[in-house]
Order: C-alpha cells, then structure tokens, then sequence
C-alpha cells in the first residue's frame, strides 16, 4: 500500500480541492491508487488465502498506568456533508434488496480449517458462580449480563441491518492474512478497529495491505460481492499507541471501490444500507454487538451479542457483556438495531440502528466475559470528515 508521509494533505476531490488543518494534532491517512490497490487485492486473495485467513488476536486490556496525553484533539474539526455527532441509519436502495447471490462462493466448501494448529483457539467458559448470584446466568466473574446467539435464522444477515455487517480481509505488515468485522457507515465508507487497519506503530509502514469487506459473509459465501479498499485511516491515538488497549480511539475508517451489482456500477451503501453513528453514547446504554469470533463456528457464521454498558474500562473506553473472541475485533455495537414496525414511536434516543462502537479488545482470561470499545468522540469525527471530504459522494 502506497502510504503517504505524516503531514498535512491536500484532499483532492470530483469537484473541490479541501486543505485539512487539524489543531493540535494530524491524523494520518493512508491514500492509495483505487486502480493499483483494487487490482493488487484481487490478484492477492486466493480462494486458498481466503479460505486460511486466520482472526486477528483480540488485544487483550492492560490496566492504564496514569492518564496519558490525549492523542487526538481538535477544537474546530473540518466540516464535510452528513458528518454529525448523531446519524440515523438507511436501508438499502430498493432494487438492491433482493439480489444476494447465494451461489457467489469464495472458496469451496469444507475448504477453511477447522483450526490452525499453530493458532491458539479460545474457548468460551461456563457460566461460573459468582457472589449474589446462581450458576447458569449469562455472565462471568464481571457480573456483566449478555445474551448470545447465532442469527435466527442464519439468513437473517441477507436483510437489512445484519446486511451492513461483514468480514473484513487483510495482510499485516508482516505478511500474514488474518481477518476483522467491520460495518457500512456511508456509501463508500466502512467502520473497523485501528488494529485491524494498523498495527499501533511503525508510522506509515505500520499500515495493512490488500484490503476487502465481504458483507454478510457465510461459510465462504459473499452473497453482496467483495469489495477492495481505495484508502484507509486510523487515528493518531491508535497510530502512536504502540498496540496497547485500552485506547483512546482504536478506530479506522475505509473506503471502499464501487462495484457492477445487477446492471449498474453501486456503492455498497446503496446494496447492503448503511448504519448511523451516535458519539458519546457507550456509558447507561444497550446495544447489539456483531463480529465472527473464532470461538464459535471457527468465525465462519456471524454472531450477535445483545448487552448492556457495564463500567468504565478506561482512557475513554467501556466495557460491555460479551463472550465473543478474535475474529470479532472491529464489529459494531449498535444501538435501537432492527427496524421499527408501523405505529412504534416513542424512546429518547429513538433513531434506529446507530453504531456506538466498536470492539476493540478483550481480557487474557476468558472468565470475565466482557469486551471494550473505544468511546465515539472527537477523533471518530475528524475521521469521519477526513473520509466524507477525501471524495464527493463519500458520505
């Protein structure tokens, strides 16, 4: 990937020329050519790469020494179209809805292993005792509640939101293959964790290569196409953070290329929908938690978390119930998820299917039974905009 220099960039879009000046701080964004890049990752990913990619290792949570420097801090962040603090979710165009392509396969089937060998596989523990409560609750030695489930049924991630929601591919920088979750979050844009994109040091060369998002991925099926990255950026909390979680803002935003889908050339926003955003929002909230853990169905099947805020994990971080493992790094946690039925009104924050955040790490012992996410602030929207105003029509 062609990563340019940390400094300040001229952003050249289909109409306008924007200057970005950030105070404080820069982020660092990773432009590359859509042509090279789109033609380089599909020469790269195999059936037989595809098939072994393994989950990326969810960083496991050390306990924050002091109160560092905040990483990322801008006073007047850039304005782009659409880019606010609260957005709502949109279904997708309707001539998308009913085109999955259930026999488009990545690979044959039985082709992925079952388990790398040289790969530890975590397994989720049984529900253990804890003081105040009885064996069986869906919670561990946290006392974070949960409930966990594959869809039901499993084609549930055809319909709009699951839809939004797919396995994302890439090479590190040390040439292995491994794979995230990620989330559509505008018409060329997806949602993931900075370690997915990044690997937390090295400046520029700490960035990943040959980047896709399959949505709705299932057992090797890519039922809305495979889409390749035209550019990627993480944050400067992330990039400067050595790896380390909790993190400040362990996000990354990508754009992705527009693709032939039935008779026209589409953005994937337009064939999977596209999920809103709500900042500030992880602490007295609930939300549905999506990725493909290792741990269950070796990440072939998406999964579904539906838990709750359970306590401050730390350098703008929280801490929510989940049993989920590698493979989930990057997947959304999304607020009011569904779609609202005729005559259903009421809630204070009512809007439907807004990201919250993003799994970002996790603990070395399974007992605890809970993942962090990086609170959605500043950083995520001076993200947000670098991305919006890198290409008219982005956002």
């Amino acid at each position: 990937m062609n990563v340019s220099p940390p400094r300040l960039h001229w952003i050249a879009g289909q109409c306008s020329t924007v200057l970005l000046l950030l105070t404080g701080a820069l982020i660092w964004p990773a432009p590359v050519s859509a042509q090279d890049t789109v033609a380089e990752a599909e020469r790269y990913w195999t059936p037989e790469r595809l098939a072994r990619a393994q989950p990326r290792t969810l960083p496991q949570y050390q306990e924050p020494q002091g109160v560092p420097e905040a990483g990322f801090l801008s006073q007047d962040p850039p304005s782009a179209p659409g880019v606010q603090p609260i957005r709502r979710g949109q279904l997708p165009t309707s001539t998308a809805m009913n085109l999955p392509d259930l026999n488009n396969r990545l690979f044959p089937p039985g082709a992925a292993p079952t388990h790398d060998p040289g790969l530890p596989l975590p397994q989720p523990s049984d529900p253990v005792e804890r003081p105040g409560g009885p064996r069986g609750e869906a919670a561990g030695t946290e006392g974070a509640h949960f409930s966990s489930s594959r869809l039901i049924p499993v084609d549930a991630r055809l319909e709009y939101p699951y839809r939004a929601v797919g396995k994302l591919f890439f090479q590190n920088a040390q040439g292995q293959d491994f794979v995230c979750t990620a989330a559509v979050i505008a018409p060329r844009l997806i949602l993931t964790a900075g370690h997915c994109v990044h690997q937390g040091s090295g400046g520029e060369g700490g960035y990943f290569r040959h980047i896709q998002f399959v949505p709705a991925y299932h057992e090797g099926n890519a039922p809305f196409q495979r889409w390749s990255a035209t550019w990627v950026a993480t944050t400067k909390s992330w990039m400067t953070g050595g790896g380390g979680v909790p993190n400040r803002a362990d996000l990354a935003i990508i754009e992705l290329e527009e693709r032939h889908f039935g008779t026209a050339m589409r953005t994937v926003g337009s064939v999977t929908g596209i999920l809103g955003h709500r900042t500030n929002a992880l602490s007295r909230n609930q939300a549905k938690i999506i990725g493909y853990p290792v741990g269950f169905d070796n990440g072939q099947i998406m999964h579904q978390v539906d838990s709750g805020s359970h306590r401050d994990g730390g350098l703008s971080s929280w801490l929510y119930g989940s049993d989920m493992t590698g493979g989930s790094s990057g997947g959304p946690w999304i607020e009011n998820f569904g779609v609202r039925a005729i005559g259903q009104t009421g809630g204070l924050e009512a809007n439907p299917n807004r990201i919250v955040g993003v799994t970002s790490y996790g603990f070395v012992s399974n007992q605890p039974l809970v993942q962090g996410s990086s609170v959605l602030g500043q950083e995520f929207l001076d993200l947000l905009s670098l991305a919006c105003a890198r290409r008219q029509g982005n956002c």
